[in-house]
């Protein structure tokens, strides 16, 4: 692989970004909170049920653990663009709909600065918005109810950069600093019936979120054999705040006119994201068996966002992978074939209804070597549900598609001349 490839690829990732602001999702619980979370760690991570926390690769990029990043071998780059697709079925008790949705979903280049020293920067959505929700409200001292639609495009994305130091040979710190932004749009449209006259009044809200964030994370690897090891992780994230600004625009039109009675009213609020943490462990046998396992809680209880505290919950996540290599052999299209599968399981953030929006799946993946040097196309497939049909709310049945391609390539190689 050399220098020109390496720059068509992000010209292509690039690309890629700015569908950034078609929906990712069409959840309605993305109307809460700032959205439906997405999951970004790279593409090995996706095959393992997006474990990561102590995970460690010279071939796989892994930002869910910034120390992870001392794992790059010396002289070396790797690049990661990952992509998805969603079918989804969203389920209450009387109905029942069918939706799809794709999106870019991460740009990663890892790379070692010195022996012990090493770096990395990444792109991909934080959160994403898309619902449309139809339904029927009553007026005060009215018999009577009209019709509201509820609909909602948009989210938040964050660009990082990251720096992991070898403290020793089994110690890896690490530290990621970034930004986040992004514009939500919200639009309520009812249509009201007074005294035999109807008119439709629209309320649009486009939200402007941005603020930053710091991250530490640890790695200590433990050698249990001359073949087997074992690999401690943890992650700390710091509680960080969004600065948001809003512009609203009323409009009420009637059959032959249409009167603005607000534009561009303007306010401004901040929203505090919670402080999280995680720990993780991993089991190595030789280079053909791995087995992890990650806890991760975030306590959005203590958060502030434009939602009332009662539908926040603490999201305890629990996730489990494993990953098997034949033999690491690259002649061999099997031997040196990865197979994957994991297991998560989300309490999730949002409460409705004294509900807690839980989410879980099983995830399938293969790394598949693309030449014969240490690149790779990842692919995998997520099987879960999320939310419940209790209390009128919607159950979600989901199937994602995971396509990621993590390219490596020998850099800062000295030329010699005889």
């Amino acid at each position: 692989m050399n220098f020109k490839k390496i720059i068509f690829s992000i010209l292509i990732a690039s690309m890629g970004i700015g569908l950034s602001a078609q929906n990712n999702t069409s959840s309605p619980y993305s109307g809460f909170g700032i959205g439906e979370l997405e999951m970004s760690s790279g593409g090995r991570n996706t095959g393992m049920g997006q474990t990561g926390i102590a995970l460690r690769s010279n071939l796989f990029m892994n930002t869910a653990n910034p120390a992870s990043l001392t794992a790059i071998d010396p002289q070396s780059f790797l690049f990661d663009m990952g992509v998805n697709f969603e079918y989804t079925k969203l389920e209450s008790r009387s109905k029942s709909v069918n939706v799809t949705d794709g999106n870019l979903s991460w740009l990663q280049l890892g790379f070692p600065i010195s022996k012990k020293l090493f770096g990395a920067i990444s792109l991909n959505p934080k959160s994403s918005v898309g619902y449309n929700i139809f339904t029927l409200k009553s007026v005060d001292g009215l018999a009577a109810k009209y019709q509201a639609l509820y609909e909602g495009t948009g989210g938040l994305s964050e660009a990082g950069g990251m720096l992991a130091w070898k403290l020793s040979n089994n110690i890896s710190l690490g530290a990621k600093a970034g930004y986040i932004w992004g514009n939500v749009a919200q639009t309520l449209e009812q249509s009201i019936v007074v005294s035999s006259t109807g008119y439709t009044l629209i309320q649009e809200d486009n939200i402007q979120y941005a603020g930053s964030y710091f991250n530490l994370g640890t790695q200590l690897s433990i050698p249990f054999s001359s073949k087997s090891s074992f690999v401690l992780g943890s992650v700390v994230g710091l509680s960080s705040r969004l600065n948001s600004e809003t512009s609203t625009t009323i409009t009420k039109s009637y059959s032959s006119s249409t009167e603005i009675m607000a534009s561009d009213v303007e306010s401004s609020s901040s929203a505090k994201l919670p402080i999280d943490f995680g720990i993780g462990v991993s089991f190595l046998y030789g280079p053909k068996w791995v087995a992890t396992a990650d806890y991760k809680r975030s306590d959005w209880e203590n958060a502030t966002l434009n939602i009332s505290s009662d539908k926040l919950s603490t999201n305890n996540s629990y996730r489990v992978g494993f990953e098997f290599a034949p033999k690491n052999d690259p002649k061999s299209f099997k031997q040196s074939a990865r197979y994957r599968m994991g297991y998560r399981f989300d309490t999730g953030y949002l409460k409705m209804y004294n509900n807690q929006i839980h989410e879980q799946a099983i995830t399938f993946g293969a790394g598949i070597p693309i030449r014969k040097d240490r690149s790779f196309a990842n692919f995998s497939v997520e099987l879960g549900m999320r939310g419940t049909k209790a209390s009128n709310l919607v159950e979600e049945k989901f199937v994602k598609l995971n396509c990621s391609f993590n390219l490596w390539d020998r850099w800062f190689t000295k030329r010699q001349i005889d």
